[in-house]
């Protein structure tokens, strides 16, 4: 007990009437407290459960209330970023843009920017909770590694083929064709989304529907056109970017994402 206290005592001033009097202008006492499922009524205000644990329990009582989920970035635009950029850049290839049909130049944008960034996007997704972004972004950046190893001379993909090119092209139809299927598919999931995730698979579906084509039939027309399908859908994509990081904070420029009819927002 304090000299303070002893002095009080000696005067006939307990501890509890010093502090009663010292916040007697902010004395508020409640009379009735009832329950009700969750909610919790003090006096004359009603209150959550929930809410009384997290203002009462702290973290010093771990288990009593959730911690709240940590703030973490959204991976989705730099998946659309890595994903826009190998996309127009292999376009205008396949397009033949200015002569350009030699396509070695991508080897390093496939395998670690479209490639292992796109899939480290995909990743990320995973502890947000968006299982569609994981899968298109995860997915992708497979693809991207993929097709990197296919151009590239190491891997000694196309020299096997040396001695039947025909066979190269059949192959190749495979593979574009399995990913125009895998595309088909998560367009499907996009009819309730933005206009601009929807057009980009959209056109993204047209552009390996267009190179399957043109590997089997070897119509060099055909390939060219999936080529412009997939600037088409590159364009789409730095739309949906900018769109997702750009707002009133941080740019004079900021777009809207149009959604589509039935989109659930919020």
């Amino acid at each position: 007990m304090s000299i303070n206290s002893s002095q009080d005592l000696e005067k006939g001033v307990t501890d509890t009437q010093n502090i009663e009097d010292s916040h007697q202008p902010y004395q508020h006492h409640i009379h009735n407290v009832s329950i009700d499922g969750d909610y919790v009524r003090l006096g004359n205000q009603t209150y959550k459960r929930s809410e009384l644990l997290n203002a009462f329990a702290g973290d010093f009582n771990p288990g009593i209330h959730p911690r709240p989920p940590p703030a973490l970035a959204n991976p989705v635009p730099l998946g659309l970023a890595s994903f826009s950029f190998c996309c127009l850049v292999l376009s205008l290839i396949n397009a033949q843009v200015r002569g350009v049909t030699n396509n070695k130049v991508l080897v390093g944008a496939c395998l670690f920017y479209g490639g292992f960034i796109e899939l480290v996007a995909g990743l990320l997704c995973y502890p947000i909770g968006n299982s569609y972004g994981m899968t298109v972004f995860g997915a992708f950046g497979g693809f991207w590694i993929s097709y990197g190893c296919i151009i590239t001379d190491q891997f000694h993909v196309v020299s096997s083929y040396e001695d039947d090119p025909q066979m190269f092209n059949n192959a190749m139809g495979f593979f574009l064709a399995g990913w125009a299927v895998f595309t088909f598919l998560m367009l499907l999931c996009t009819l309730k989304s933005t206009w601009g995730l929807f057009l980009l698979l959209s056109f993204l579906e047209l552009t390996f529907l267009m190179l399957t084509i043109g590997s089997f039939t070897g119509n060099e027309k055909v390939s060219i056109a999936g080529g412009y399908f997939g600037i088409l859908s590159s364009v789409c994509g730095w739309y949906s970017l900018y769109s997702g990081i750009a707002d009133d904070t941080n740019s004079y420029f900021p777009v809207k994402a149009y959604f589509m009819p039935n989109a659930p927002t919020v």
